[in-house]
C-alpha cells in the first residue's frame, strides 16, 4: 500500500540523493544540485511560501518518491498554457524501486486522493518529455490521454489531460 506524507525539510538530504539518480537525472533534473539548491528550491515549498503541495510517497514507511501539485493558474507559465486544473510532478527516486508498477500506483492515488480534492478540482494535467515512454505509458495507464505536443526547453514534451 503506498501512503503520502508532506515533504520535509529533514527529507532535503534524501531528495537531493534522489535527484542524483541517473534516472531522474535523464528527465527530470538535468543539472546536479546542491543539498543548499535543493534547499532554496523546495524550502519555500514546505514553508507553505508557494501555492504548490509536495509529498513524499512511501510503501510499509519506505520513503520512495516524490510528487508536487499545484493549481494551473497560479503558475502560468507551467502545463503548457493551460489555466484550468492542475498538475502534477513526480518521480521514483529509490532505484530499487523502479519496475515495479509504483509509478502507476503512486500517481493514480495522488491525483485521485490528495491533489484534486486539495485543490477542489477535477481536471488534471500532466507533461513528459517524448523519449520518457515509461512516464508516458504509466500517465496514460492512469487514465491521462493525450492533448497536444509541445516544445519545453529544446525537448518534445506531450501534454496530457485527466478529467475525474
Amino acid at each position: 500500500m503506498i501512503g503520502f506524507r508532506p515533504l520535509a525539510a529533514s527529507d532535503f538530504p534524501m531528495l537531493t540523493g534522489w535527484l542524483a539518480e541517473p534516472h531522474v537525472r535523464r528527465f527530470v533534473q538535468k543539472t546536479p544540485m546542491s543539498l543548499d539548491a535543493v534547499t532554496a528550491k523546495y524550502g519555500p515549498r514546505v514553508q507553505g511560501e508557494q501555492p504548490i503541495i509536495c509529498h513524499i510517497a512511501c510503501v510499509d514507511g519506505v520513503p520512495f518518491g516524490y510528487l508536487q501539485a499545484y493549481r494551473n493558474r497560479d503558475w502560468p507559465d507551467a502545463a503548457d498554457g493551460q489555466t484550468d486544473g492542475i498538475s502534477p510532478d513526480l518521480f521514483i527516486g529509490e532505484p530499487t524501486f523502479l519496475g515495479r508498477g509504483l509509478g502507476r500506483a503512486m500517481l493514480d492515488a495522488y491525483v485521485r486522493d490528495l491533489a484534486l480534492p486539495h485543490f477542489a478540482e477535477t481536471i488534471a494535467y500532466i507533461a513528459h518529455d517524448l523519449a520518457n515512454t515509461a512516464a508516458l505509458a504509466c500517465s496514460q495507464a492512469v487514465g491521462f490521454t493525450p492533448l497536444r505536443e509541445f516544445v519545453e526547453d529544446g525537448e518534445p514534451m506531450l501534454l496530457l489531460r485527466l478529467e475525474r
